[in-house]
């Protein structure tokens, strides 16, 4: 066949490939409302139409039936792009033995670090199985941690909250799968009030367990979450905020909604809100990448952004402030007033990651993003953050670290850095 008659058809096929491969890779073909804001959309996998076309190729042919929760690694990424690397020195420890997985931490009046981590018991017996909760404590912002004490709690992804007397209170997803379990109706929660050694346990109405939890002005507590989390694929949850207040340390708790003005509504949980000092409150949830082939919150999960301008009582439309599989993020104002959020890769490379906002999360350089740890596979993340005394970070968070050696695959680590 001659060239002139080949080159019709290798158009027509490119053509017809592009046709059906462009939806996968994009994801959200629609009109942005200017160039700037359709270049730096994190929902758009290219920056341009030419490499929107370049990765839709490069992104196809993926049977996600074959991936774990449509994990491929690669999930909505812009691969027309390099990065140039710039190293600098942490302090990074190890959190107990292996096995512990995801944690909660907190500061204390005094100094004292506390972290709350889970570990899986690996047995057999459905009705034994559970994730255990164990507290460790530092003295010296995290160079090392003593075993304080176990728990009465079983659950995963723990969240610790120092209230302004000193107390403690430990929340967590329930962490017992087996028969009769009540995971998807409660969540733990627990007290302390010697310093995360002994604790008195509640239970509280309500599937989607908090970030983070909030010290309003006044001393009260707050937590943010889904009204009703649906993790499902068919998006009936609702598309309003809970919000959890408690004026007595967490004893009792009374209940509002927050309504979100979506432009369409998404699923959603997994909420870390802020109250920030200029009396904004920012949530960031978990949700789904709009038009993913995929309905998995984990390879297709993205993470948006909301605010508050009154109380909670109203949110913004959510807008996405993460690419494709960049889940778990973690708020945090610093005390020169930018935001950071550390966030999980479910896409490689694998691990703990951090991006500044410096007009109050308006925008975020996702440019730049900080490498803070690597992970073997995908299961890693529920990071935390805290800003110690002398300006230094803190960061503590699971990652795989002995991937063919299970079932004690996982570990919990912290890491000290500081931002340029």
């Amino acid at each position: 066949m001659s060239m002139q008659h080949r080159w019709p058809s290798a158009l027509l096929a490119s053509s017809l490939l592009w046709g059906v491969t462009a939806p996968l890779a994009t994801w959200a073909w629609r009109a942005p409302p200017t160039p700037d804001v359709e270049a730096f959309d994190p929902e758009r996998v290219g920056r341009t139409e030419t490499d929107r076309r370049r990765n839709a190729t490069l992104l196809a042919g993926y049977e996600y039936d074959k991936y774990v929760a449509a994990i491929t690694g690669y999930n909505g990424q812009d691969r027309q792009q390099v990065v140039f690397w710039n190293r600098q020195r942490a302090v990074r420890t190890r959190v107990g033995p292996r096995g512990n997985y995801k944690c909660g931490m907190t500061l204390g009046p005094d100094g004292t670090l506390l972290l709350a981590t889970c570990k899986n018991n690996n047995l057999d017996d459905p009705m034994k199985k559970r994730f255990d909760i164990w507290v460790y404590a530092s003295t010296d912002n995290g160079e090392s941690w003593e075993l304080i004490g176990e728990t009465p709690l079983s659950g995963k992804e723990p969240s610790l909250t120092t209230l302004s007397d000193g107390s403690v209170v430990l929340s967590a997803q329930k962490g017992y799968f087996g028969p009769g379990t009540k995971y998807k109706e409660e969540i733990n929660l627990a007290r302390s009030t010697d310093g995360g050694r002994t604790w008195r346990k509640s239970t509280l109405a309500g599937s989607d367990y908090p970030r983070n939890m909030i010290i309003e002005k006044n001393g009260s507590l707050l937590f943010v979450r889904a009204a009703e989390f649906d993790w499902t694929r068919a998006n009936e949850g609702s598309p309003h905020f809970q919000l959890c207040r408690s004026g007595d340390g967490g004893r009792t708790w009374s209940f509002s909604e927050g309504v979100i003005k979506w432009d369409a509504k998404r699923p959603f949980g997994e909420v870390s809100a802020i109250l920030l000092r200029d009396g904004r409150l920012l949530a960031a949830i978990r949700s789904l990448q709009r038009g993913a082939p995929r309905k998995d919150m984990h390879g297709y999960g993205i993470t948006l952004l909301t605010e508050s301008n009154d109380n909670g009582q109203t949110w913004s439309n959510p807008r996405a402030m993460s690419h494709t599989a960049e889940v778990h993020t973690y708020l945090t104002e610093l005390v020169d007033g930018r935001i950071l959020a550390t966030y999980s890769n479910y896409h490689l490379p694998f691990g703990v990651y951090a991006i500044v906002s410096n007009d109050g999360g308006r925008t975020w350089d996702r440019d730049h993003p900080i490498q803070l740890a690597l992970s073997a596979l995908n299961q890693v993340g529920w990071p935390v953050t805290l800003q110690l005394a002398d300006g230094s970070l803190l960061t503590g968070y699971a990652l795989t670290a002995y991937l063919k050696q299970p079932p004690d695959m996982f570990v919990t680590e912290t890491v000290r850095w500081r931002l340029p």
